[in-house]
């Protein structure tokens, strides 16, 4: 059911909102929207189905609770990550994936920033994906008081059931009250050779209430509480590793508990005032009770900001203002007694932002003042930074433009898990490894340089009368400099000390179209692109930093052919990769979809997707391990009802 949440307004018609990925427009930016009626046919289970048809992210990893994301080649991990503008906070442990525990069911928009920005948040090495949940008055129809869904699926691969539960109401003319919840129990997946993965099976649970006053003379405010959980017999260590079927399993549970507030006030009589406020507190433990232990991070904070716009001479200015501040306390416990060092980080962060609209020009400018401090056992490094970020887009005329962006991140710790930084000792050395660049240099904070140029196209009436045709080119390339890594930490042993490691580089370039006539929509992705070390060579897989992938290529279809009945098609096709140590064959994936609404029943609708529909046997190749790597779901089976109240 997934994001169609979303597309409940409309009444009890199940309306398909055939959204391409956002190319259009004078986005200097470069956002990119995922389609969430892509998620809806696809019937995604968890975050990490949200982004698999994308060509610009892989999900590696294999079972739950080791998958991880890599935008253009560069982990999660050094990216800015906000569930409704809450930051998602650090790994809590070293073979645990860090894509979130969100429940897709709840998403109404996921915007992926690939490119640089100072409103993009501390840490957006890599850039940022923010993602953004319902309200109440986005499930309910102009003329209904009050409503229910409920959902119950099962999926084939991991013989899971699926059952769902969503309540909503109005509370007057601009309030509005929904309650989720959700229970999946699966088993361990059957991969396109038929065997079982050890490990894989796991249970999870989602409980979400929202508050939302929108729109009451300028003043919005939404208060939303989330819990989400999930629990099952994991491997503990190298989750993420080449895959072994006799591993000892142990019970872990990881849960999230999110609070959010949100407040908007947009003055209704000057384009000089549009105030945001979002205040947060974003809890995780992972708690391994095989071994009773538990690893806590608390996370909180703010951002503050403003939105004006300015007609100034023969230009509007979109100039953006605000203050950011996270701060994140991490701890291990063993038989209930803290071990290590309870270590805090905080950043505080000043930006400024502006977007100049100049007849076919358009200019971006900006800066971000962050002032940091982390804790590396008893010592505390702190500092100042500033990055700039610059760019410019012209319209050249006939439907075509170009541009170009230059951008600049810092972010002071936040790689290095949890686990590993409360075993630090308490006078751990810095850039004392030899063999390093960086031996006997001052400790720096870990930053990113970001470039990007290309063209856009856009055409209405190409082929047929009122289609609509979008297409763009992007080339890309970002230097990570001083990565921060731990020496020691190693199967219980003490961490030493930290270093500034070597440049990693992403570079390529991303293709993407989209052309919609009538009732059928395609989209066509493409990307090329290479992480590497500070001689140019093509790195392996690291944790928490990056990854390669051959070519990716997605083409994607959606026919709704009449107001009952969508149907959907998805190649994803994976180029091979053979360079130096690597050597990683390629694949290709074929998924189908379909969506039915009885016209006799319509408060119930019926959904099928098959996932990689000719089974086959691969492995991603960003999850860690060659021939040994933990292989991929299957031919996937899923099937979900839906009714609505």
């Amino acid at each position: 059911m997934t994001a169609s949440l979303a597309a409940q307004a409309e009444g009890n018609v199940t309306q398909v909102d055939m959204q391409p990925i956002s190319i259009e427009g004078s986005h200097i930016d470069n956002t990119q929207i995922i389609p969430t009626e892509q998620m809806t046919r696809n019937l995604a289970a968890s975050v990490a189905d949200v982004f698999r048809d994308q060509s610009v992210i892989t999900i590696g990893g294999g079972s739950h609770n080791a998958q991880r994301l890599y935008l253009r080649g560069i982990d999660a991990s050094n990216l800015n990550i906000t569930i409704d503008g809450a930051i998602q906070g650090r790994s809590l442990f070293q073979h645990h994936g860090g894509i979130g525990s969100l429940d897709p069911d709840l998403l109404k928009r996921v915007e992926v920033l690939a490119g640089p920005g100072a409103d993009r948040g501390a840490g957006a090495l890599g850039g940022a994906i923010r993602f953004e949940t319902v309200d109440a008055q986005d499930l309910l129809s102009p003329d209904q008081q009050s409503g229910a869904t409920i959902r119950a699926g099962y999926y084939t691969a991991d013989r899971s059931d699926h059952g769902a539960a969503t309540a909503y109401t109005r509370l007057g003319s601009h309030s509005g009250l929904m309650a989720h919840i959700k229970g999946v129990n699966r088993e361990d997946y059957e991969t396109g050779g038929g065997d079982r993965v050890h490990g894989s099976a796991g249970r999870d649970r989602h409980y979400f209430i929202k508050f939302s006053l929108l729109e009451n003379e300028g003043h919005s405010l939404r208060l939303s509480a989330e819990r989400s959980r999930n629990s099952g017999l994991y491997r503990w260590a190298a989750g993420d590793g080449a895959y072994d079927p006799d591993a000892p399993l142990e019970y872990q549970i990881n849960d999230r508990d999110t609070y959010i507030v949100n407040y908007r006030y947009h003055a209704l009589h000057t384009p000089l005032v549009n105030l945001s406020l979002n205040l947060f507190n974003n809890e995780n433990t992972l708690n391994n009770q095989t071994r009773n232990n538990e690893t806590t991070s608390t996370g909180k904070g703010f951002e503050l900001r403003n939105n004006a716009v300015i007609d100034w001479i023969s230009s509007t200015h979109n100039l953006v203002t605000g203050i950011d501040y996270y701060t994140e306390d991490g701890e291990i416990y063993n038989n209930g007694e803290r071990q290590g060092h309870r270590n805090n980080l905080n950043n505080l962060g000043l930006f400024i932002q502006d977007h100049v609209y100049i007849g076919r020009l358009t200019l971006s400018g900006g800066a971000r003042f962050d002032r940091y401090e982390t804790d590396y056992g008893r010592i505390a490094i702190s500092g100042n930074e500033i990055s700039p970020n610059a760019g410019i887009e012209v319209n050249i005329g006939k439907g075509w433009s170009t541009f170009a962006n230059y951008g600049e991140a810092v972010r002071s710790t936040g790689v290095i898990p949890i686990g590993w930084l409360a075993s630090a000792v308490d006078t751990p050395t810095f850039n004392a490894q030899t063999g390093k660049r960086s031996f006997g240099r001052s400790f720096r904070p870990e930053s990113s340089q970001q470039k990007e140029a290309g063209f856009r196209y856009q055409a209405r009436g190409l082929i047929r009368d009122a289609d609509r045709f979008d297409a763009s080119l992007t080339y890309f390339h970002n230097d990570i400099d001083n990565l921060i890594v731990q020496i020691g930490g190693s199967r219980g042993q003490p961490v030493t000390g930290f270093y500034n490691d070597d440049r990693v580089t992403s570079k390529g370039w991303e293709a993407r179209t989209s052309w919609q006539s009538g009732r059928y929509q395609t989209t066509l992705s493409y990307l090329h692109a290479k992480t590497v070390d500070q001689n140019g060579d093509r790195i392996t897989t690291i944790r928490r930093v990056g990854s390669n992938t051959g070519d990716r290529l997605v083409w994607d279809h959606v026919w709704r052919i009449d107001e009952n009945m969508t149907m959907g098609y998805t190649l994803v096709a994976q180029a091979g990769l053979e360079d130096g140590e690597i050597d990683r064959s390629g694949h290709t994936l074929h998924h189908l979809q379909a969506q039915w609404q009885p016209a006799s029943i319509p408060a119930l609708s019926l959904s099928l997707a098959v996932r990689n529909l000719f089974d086959r046997s691969y492995s991603e190749q960003t999850t860690i391990g060659d021939d040994g790597a933990t292989l991929e779901p299957g031919r996937d089976i899923r099937m979900m009802a839906r009714y609505q109240f």
